[in-house]
């Protein structure tokens, strides 16, 4: 995909409407309701954190990401694309740039809009705004750079959740005594 930073707006205008011609679709189905993007971010807290946490879980990202967000879960393996092609799911610890952008913003429309191609669904229908920015809170405690996510984590002792409820244990520490 070429650079479009030598395009003036009216260019872009221009080939996105001559894009149109090549689908009917553009002619006969009307646009859906626009995304609402919260116009200011909420505060990261703990509490968030924790509900993120839960919806993590509730919505099985752990399923393709893994329960550490490391892209390792038990379905991994088997993800294709639109076209039958294998796909790998996103390992949110590598610090390598997200799928369709970096910003809470972005990870927040990914959320709610799903990526046409990929296996990632819309939790549009499943999630409200709130439990959305949750949950991009929650991904950032994953990420090998220090965040605030992070550091609130770290405060109050969260960990990884497994399938069957249990905490993981953290990196580079020995197993729990039971």
């Amino acid at each position: 995909m070429p650079v479009w930073a030598p395009l003036t707006d009216q260019d872009r205008v221009d080939l996105v409407a001559y894009i149109k011609t090549f689908s009917v679709r553009w002619k006969t189905e009307k646009p859906g309701t626009p995304l609402q993007i919260p116009a200011s971010e909420p505060e990261v807290t703990a509490e968030r954190l924790k509900v993120g946490q839960a919806l993590f879980q509730k919505m099985e990202c752990g399923k393709c990401h893994g329960v550490e967000g490391r892209g390792n879960g038990p379905s991994a393996s088997t993800l294709t694309d639109s076209k039958d092609r294998p796909i790998v799911s996103y390992d949110f610890t590598s610090g390598h740039r997200f799928k369709c952008g970096s910003t809470d913003r972005d990870l927040y429309t990914i959320f709610m809009t799903g990526l046409d191609g990929t296996p990632m669904p819309s939790f549009s229908d499943n999630i409200n705004s709130d439990q959305a920015g949750d949950l991009v809170f929650y991904l950032r405690t994953f990420q090998p750079i220090h965040t605030k996510e992070r550091e609130i984590a770290k405060q109050i002792g969260l960990r990884p959740i497994d399938p069957t409820g249990t905490p993981t244990q953290p990196e580079n520490s020995p197993p729990e005594n039971k």
